[in-house]
């Protein structure tokens, strides 16, 4: 697959996966979710590779979905159509198998976070096994903001990464966390200048490659065991309340006020 919004590559016995539209904060539209899926699965088949670094290329991670992409191309302006639902769906695993591509990849994945993570770019992050942060990432469940629900990396995920109570506060109130924030609730490892991220992260890998491999993706397997009980469940519920929630004025709301760069105004319907 020739790639436009993803650019890989190799260091050592690491792939380094990057979304690659800086000019949009890596914001994610249609065509960067099969590249990433392709990504990922020729990542975790190839020989040579033992870690996998998911990353953005520019000053951010991912600015979450690109609206312009969704809602402002082939159906006009401000459209909920079918297609325009099938797109965005796309983006939140219904389509595609990204979440799980990266859920259970077989080999140990880490998200070197630079700058923003939100919306699909925090739960992207959150299904990597690690998290590396530079100085300047924030992190934000914004799917509240936009009047939607989000992905399962989120709703099943995020509360047993940091506990039901604060779980509920990030998902219901769209907080925005700087990255010492992020450390504290342990949703990164560590914290590092940003200019010194990428070598911490080949530090982390250096680290991880005393692990026997086979043994590593074997404990990776039996973490995601024990953590995988409901997420069919949990991410299928998500999907249809997500579908009624989508034609809702609130969902529009949240839409416009980001485009047009002014405080939300919410209804309740």
């Amino acid at each position: 697959m020739e790639y436009e919004d993803v650019r890989v590559e190799t260091r050592g016995a690491s792939s380094w996966i990057y979304l690659n539209r800086p000019e949009q904060m890596n914001a994610i539209r249609p065509r960067t979710h099969p590249e990433l899926v392709h990504a990922f699965e020729q990542a975790d088949a190839d020989p040579e590779t033992s870690f996998i670094v998911f990353t953005g290329a520019g000053r951010g991670f991912c600015a979450g979905d690109d609206f312009q992409e969704i809602f402002f191309s082939e159906d006009g302006p401000g459209k909920r159509s079918d297609a325009s639902l099938n797109r965005y769906r796309t983006r939140h695993g219904a389509a595609t198998p990204l979440l799980d591509i990266i859920m259970r990849c077989t080999k140990p994945t880490i998200a070197a976070v630079n700058g923003a993570a939100v919306g699909i770019g925090m739960d992207l992050a959150l299904l990597c096994d690690m998290r590396v942060a530079g100085e300047s990432a924030k992190m934000g469940s914004f799917f509240v903001r936009r009047g939607v629900v989000g992905t399962g990396a989120g709703t099943w995920l995020l509360p047993r990464m940091i506990g039901v109570s604060r779980a509920m506060e990030l998902l219901l109130s769209g907080e925005l966390l700087d990255a010492a924030a992020c450390e504290r609730l342990s949703l990164v490892s560590r914290v590092v200048p940003d200019a010194d991220l990428e070598d911490a992260v080949m530090e982390l890998i250096e680290k991880l490659s005393w692990g026997a491999p086979l043994a590593q993706r074997a404990i990776k397997r039996c973490v995601q065991r024990g953590l995988e009980s409901t997420f069919d469940d949990t991410e299928e519920y998500g999907r249809l309340l997500s579908d009624e929630l989508w034609r809702t004025d609130d969902h529009m709301e949240g839409v416009m006020s980001h485009v047009e760069k002014r405080k939300p105004s919410y209804k309740g319907s």
